[in-house]
Formats: C-alpha cells, structure tokens, sequence
C-alpha cells in the first residue's frame, strides 16, 4: 500500500515539475521573502536555484501594480525597453537587441509565450493581463530551450490552472478620460477530476489626444480579452489542458506628433514639420494634433491549445499543440499635419510629408506542436528532450496614400515560415553544491514569399511590379554551458556561455522586385554572463546580479535608404558585420520590517557597432552618393542606463483590515532609434512616478485602491519614426497623468 501511494505521489509531483499546474507559484520562506517558482527550464525550480538572468512576477504582484500589458512588464525588468510603432505593433529589445523590421518575412528578436504555445506574429504578442500566475523574463540567448529568435531572451507568460478550490474574482475600476474597466474570474471542480476556468477583462478610454480643427478627443480605446480552460486529470499519470483564448480591440489613434526638423534651403517638398505644427497652431503639444486623419488599429485575435502531461517511469512526457490567428487592421497619419494648406503665417505646404498615411492590413494563421520529456525524481543527471514544429502564414498589405501626388501605392506580401528544431539540455550535479549544464539545439528554417506592388498615379515610393516569389533556408546550431555552485544555503554562483540566434527573412514594402526577393541572413550571438543569487539576514534580502558580454555576428539592422539624387528613400533590412554588447544587471528586494518593503532594479549597458558599412550608398544632402560608416555607433533602443525602484508599507487596522501604500519609480536613459545616431531619432531621458494606496479587508476578499500613474505629468516618448535619413521625425508620446479608483472582490 506504502509503494502503491508513493508512486501516485511520485507521478504528481512529475506531472507538476512538466507543467507548473500542482505546484504554487509562491511558497512561503521560512522568514521574510517568498520563495517563487519557474519553469524557465522546463521544470518547476526555485527562482534563486536556476542559473539564469531572470525576472519573476507572480500574478498577486501584477495585479497590485496595476499591470495591464508588456509595456508594464519592461518597466520593472533590469535591461528591457518596450516601444510601439503605433498601438498593437510592439519593438521589444533586451540588453539592447530588438527588431524594427515588419514585413511579412520578419522576426522578432525575442520570444513570446503563453502557457508554452510560442506567438510568432508581432501584432498577436500585445494582449491583457488579467489572469496570471506570473511572468518569467529570460535575459540573452535561450537558443537551446526556445529555440529561434530567442536571441535577446524570452518573455513566458503562465496563466492561473483552475483546481479543487472555487476561486471567484471580479474588478471594477474608473478614472480620468473616462476610463472604465470591468474584469472577471471563476474557477473551480466541474466533475470528479474535471476543473474549469473562464476569465475576462473589458477596459475602455476616452482617449487623451485633442484634435485642435474639430475640438475633439481621439485615441478611445476598447478592449475585451477572454480565456476559457479545462483541466482533465485523466487517471494518476495524464493530464490534459485544454485552452482557448481571444482578444478584440478597437484602439483610436496613437499621438504621433512632429518632433524635429532640418528641411533643405529650395526644396519645397522636405518642409520642417514641427515649424508647420508649430506655425498652425500645435505648438509641440504632445497631447493636441493637427493630423487630417484620424487613425485606428483594429485587432481580433484567437487560440487554441492542448497540453498532455504524461508521467512515466521516472519521466514525464509532454505534448503541446496549439493553433493560433490573428487580424490585423492599421491606419496612421503619418506625420500628425493637416493636408497641403497653410494657415496665417506658416510656410507654404507643398511637401509630401504633410499628406501622407500609413495603412496595412494583417492577417496570421500558425500552427506548433512540440514534444517533450522530462526526467523526474531526485537523479544526479537532469534532462530534458523535445522536438519542436511551427508552420506560420502571414498575409500583409501596407498601403501608402500620398495625397499631394493623387497616388496610392500598397506593397503586398505574403510569407510562410516552417521550422524544425530537436533539442536537448541536461544538468549532472557533481556534488549537491556544484552542478554542471549542457545543451544543444538543431533547428531549420525555410521561408517562402510572394510579393507585389500596385500603383494607382504616380509611383512615389513604389515601383509596381506583379507578383515575384522567392524562397530560403538556414539551419543553425545553438548551445549553452554553464556551471552554478552553491556557495551557501542561499547563495548561488554561475557563470555560462550561451549561444543564439534570429531567423533571416527578406525586406517587406520594398521598392523594387529586386530588393523584395533579396533576403538577409540570420543573426548570431554568443553571450559570456557570470551571476549571483543569493539571500541574506535570514531571508528578509535578496540581491541577484549578473555580469555579461554578448559578441553578435551579422546584426539584422533596418535603415532608411535615399538614393543620391532622390526625392524619395525607404527602409532595408541588411546585416551588420559585428556588434558587441556588455553590462551589468541588479535586482534586489528587501523587507526589514513585516510593514516594510522596498525593491528595484538597475541595468548598464555597453552596445555598439564594432564594424557597419552599409552595402548600398545614401545621399550625402547635395545628390552625391556616399557610403556612411556607422562604426562605433550605439545600438538602436539601447539606453545606457535603466533603473526602478519601489517602496511599500503596510499599516495593519486589526478587525478593520490593512492599509497599503506604494510609490513606484522608473528611470530610462535617452537611447537612440536609427543606426546613424542622429539627433532627430532620439527618445530623451525621462522618469516616472506611479503611486497606489489601497485598503484590503480583514477577510482579504474586498480591496479598493486609488492609483495615480505618472503622476508628475512627464512628457516622454514611447517611439521615434524618422524619414528622409533622419531630416524629420515623428514621436508618440506615453500617456498623460491618469488616475483612478480599482474595486475587487475576491472569494
């Protein structure tokens, strides 16, 4: 009987280190911090005993803050920036690798997930957060485990598992510019063995753009995210999870707004913009527009999935499939001007860049499967074995309308990706203080893509072309190797090389049929990283650091092209020759009192071009060519330095519950966003300051927060678009001060 429930017990506990589902997010410490648990390795472990640069957030946390999204998630990660084109098109970079090309055939440079299901469409990876367990930020390569484009890291989102306890949670929050969000959440047993989970989240906004001609507000948002699940436990050794998830949002237009300019002295189409603004009326004002038209981004995004767990002799085996698809539909006024009139005193606007829109339209189908084992038990070797495959489809058309030329161009694409990867990681533990890692990785890739151009009037940007096709592969092979040892109870050091890399992929809107067909390689990395995690005076600090040098080799880079002798450029996508990357990253979280606690984070960085000459030869502003050398040049959106912090304290009211109170801070270095480091394309240093006072009951079922977010009011900018080399650009700005009252009920 003893052996028949230690098995049972034996093949739970299997289950559970494969899926995160029996396992609590947080264990309690013997005194102070909470323990927390990932599965950044594809198993349950202790945040503090994995040999990795990592972030954890636990659900608790991020409801409490008020995170909404990833842009909430980069503020409080050491070496992550979140940036958007526009709503609904995320540039996420970590320790300063990101992407800005968006063609069909792109990829991004960091992995997103959630619940282990990958989301390659970059316009999919923006969703609610609203019923998380927590959310694990992997910090440089991840080749082995995550396979392509894991280059920068990895970002794992894992959703609360529906169990025997009936968990009921409803949210209700109003603010300023008409803000109201209403949230739900039950879960609970259905049947002997079968649990079930439906969530909800509904957020809507007035917007905080005036437009000064017509005197109303824009940028409304409304949003509304679901997640449906089943958890089947089959018999002692199976569990099956099944998942689906949605998303529809109707966002208004983003505040993009003219923020610098050159011009050239007689040529009439390359005004200053933001003297045009200024002349009309906007004055710089990031919050007011002028722009003619009044953008919009539409999204309706779906997912399925089915997780197996199966615990075996002394393993546990793993299938995940999902299908996933999303639709994507953008409009922009470009450049935030009304079309080609001038008001009293401002220059005459015959240029271009006064009336031209951006649109594309989107649509994603992708399908995973992936496999898995995973050994289980107290053994001195810990592995883990998978096959992964992903076949994904992107459709996209982007339309350019230039007004002042009665001409509308549209570049469309289409790509299919499939990729193939087996891998295999394992950890022999030489002594249960000192522990070596290895793992490889095999993946394949091949893209195919079609690509036309259509012209209505005259051809602008775009030359038309019909339909050209064209198609490539690569293979790559990544690794990771690493040694950790145990100091002390609580301290752990480790240090590691990493490899990775990003898929190749071609230039998407390209001019000629020439330049669509042309493709760029992947990009690699081999990243040098020594760690420390440790825990002191009796659990109530913990200080977790790390130490790291990244050699990239044929950096994707995207830039704008001008032709000498041209009116008119576009951006390419080409390799780097090399870059480097090194710093440093801290986190540290403290409570010295059980009223008190503090925490943050701080991140230096250190990223260049060793050597960059691009291929092709740019306008040197006379109509000669000439051939820049951007050498030495900082990485785009890489700001030196990065820091938050926290402080909390708590005043306990006995029979009438608690007080809480936090002030949240968030620093960010200027950074730049082209290759040529010019003025124009810069996002200036900025702060944040994020307040909540909140009282919970006695019973801990009630909770009403008043919250302010930048509450000094700071004007800072979340992208720059620049043309013409750099000559103009165009900014969106992060949101106003908003505050507001949260209500939940939790049982």
């Amino acid at each position: 009987m003893m052996i028949e429930f230690t098995r049972h017990r034996f093949h739970l506990l299997a289950l559970a280190a494969a899926a995160g589902t029996s396992q609590p997010t947080l264990a309690q410490s013997n005194a102070g911090i909470e323990e927390i648990l990932v599965t950044a390795q594809k198993r349950a472990e202790s945040l503090q005993e994995v040999p990795l640069a990592i972030s954890a957030f636990s659900g608790d946390q991020l409801r409490e803050d008020g995170v909404a999204g990833l842009e909430d998630i980069g503020n409080r990660t050491p070496g992550m920036v979140f940036a958007a084109f526009s709503a609904g098109q995320p540039e996420i970079a970590i320790r300063g690798i990101g992407t800005k090309e968006d063609g069909a055939a792109a990829s991004d440079s960091t992995v997103v997930s959630i619940d282990d299901v990958y989301i390659a469409a970059r316009t999919a990876q923006v969703f609610d957060i609203f019923d998380l367990e927590r959310v694990e930020v992997l910090r440089g390569p991840q080749g082995t485990l995550y396979g392509k484009n894991s280059i920068g890291g990895s970002i794992n989102f894992v959703t609360s598992k529906p169990g025997e306890k009936t968990e009921v949670r409803v949210r209700q929050s109003f603010g300023n510019y008409g803000r109201n969000d209403t949230g739900g959440l039950l879960s609970g047993a259905l049947a002997e063995n079968l649990f079930g989970k439906i969530a909800f989240s509904r957020r809507e906004s007035d917007g905080f753009l005036r437009h000064l001609p017509s005197g109303d507000d824009w940028g409304e948002q409304e949003t509304l995210a679901w997640r449906a699940q089943l958890r089947w436990l089959l018999n002692d050794d199976i569990e099956i999870m099944f998942s689906a998830d949605g998303a529809d949002d109707e966002l208004g237009a983003s505040n993009r707004e003219p923020v610098g300019g050159v011009g050239r002295s007689g040529n009439g189409d390359n005004l200053d913009p933001l003297a045009v603004n200024r002349a009309l009326g906007g004055a710089g004002d990031p919050y007011t527009t002028l722009a003619e038209t009044e953008g919009f981004t539409d999204r309706q995004v779906n997912g399925y999935s089915v997780k197996v767990n199966w615990a075996l002799d002394a393993m546990t085996l793993t299938s995940i499939t999902s299908y996933r698809e999303s639709d994507f539909d953008w409009l922009e006024d470009s450049e935030g001007l009304p079309p080609s009139s001038a008001g009293p005193g401002a220059p005459a606007a015959t240029g271009f860049f006064l009336d031209v829109n951006n649109a594309a339209v989107e649509d994603t189908q992708q399908v995973t499967q992936e496999l898995r084992l995973t050994s289980s038990g107290n053994i001195a070797v810990e592995w883990v074995l998978g096959v992964f495959y992903s076949l994904e489809d992107i459709e996209r058309a982007e339309t350019f309308p230039f007004t002042s030329f009665a001409s509308e161009q549209t570049s469309f694409q289409e790509n299919e990706s499939t990729s193939w990867a087996v891998y295999g990681q394992g950890s022999y533990n030489f002594t249960d203080d000192l522990s070596l890692t290895a793992g490889l990785r095999y993946s394949t890739e091949e893209k195919e893509i079609k690509v036309a151009n259509e012209v209505t009037g005259a051809a602008v940007l775009l030359q038309p072309f019909d339909t050209v096709a064209a198609d490539e592969s690569w293979d790559n092979v990544s690794g990771r190797l690493a040694l950790d040892w145990a100091v002390a109870e609580d301290i752990l050091l480790y240090g590691s090389v990493s490899t990775g890399f990003k898929s190749g992929g071609f230039t998407g809107s390209s001019s000629t049929a020439e330049r669509a067909t042309t493709p760029f390689d992947p990009e690699e990395a081999t990243s040098f990283e020594i760690g420390l995690k440790s825990q002191w005076w009796e659990n109530r600090l913990r200080l977790n650091a790390s130490v790291f040098y990244t050699d990239y080799e044929d950096l994707q880079v995207t830039r704008f092209f001008l032709p000498a002798g041209g009116t008119f450029g576009e951006f390419i996508t080409e390799n780097a020759a090399t870059a480097t990357i090194d710093g440093i990253e801290i986190e540290f979280m403290l409570v010295p009192t059980e009223a008190l606690e503090l925490g943050g984070s701080f991140a230096y960085l250190n990223a260049e071009f060793d050597e960059f000459t691009p291929s092709t030869p740019n306008d040197d502003g006379a109509g000669n060519p000439v051939i820049p050398d951007f050498s030495g040049n900082k990485l785009r959106q890489a700001p030196r330095k990065t820091a938050s912090f926290y402080t909390k304290y708590h005043w306990d009211l006995d029979a009438m519950g608690r007080l809480t109170a936090k002030l949240d801070y968030r620093f960010q270095d200027h950074s730049f966003y082209d290759p040529d480091n010019n003025a124009q394309a810069v996002i200036p240093r900025y702060r944040l300051w994020d307040a909540r006072l909140a009282w919970q009951s006695a019973n801990d079922q009630w909770e009403v927060a008043a919250w302010v977010k930048n509450l000094r009011e700071e004007e800072y900018r979340t992208h720059v678009f620049t043309q013409r080399g750099g000559e103009i650009a165009f900014a969106p700005f992060g949101p106003p001060r908003t505050s507001g009252v949260t209500v939940t009920y939790s049982y």
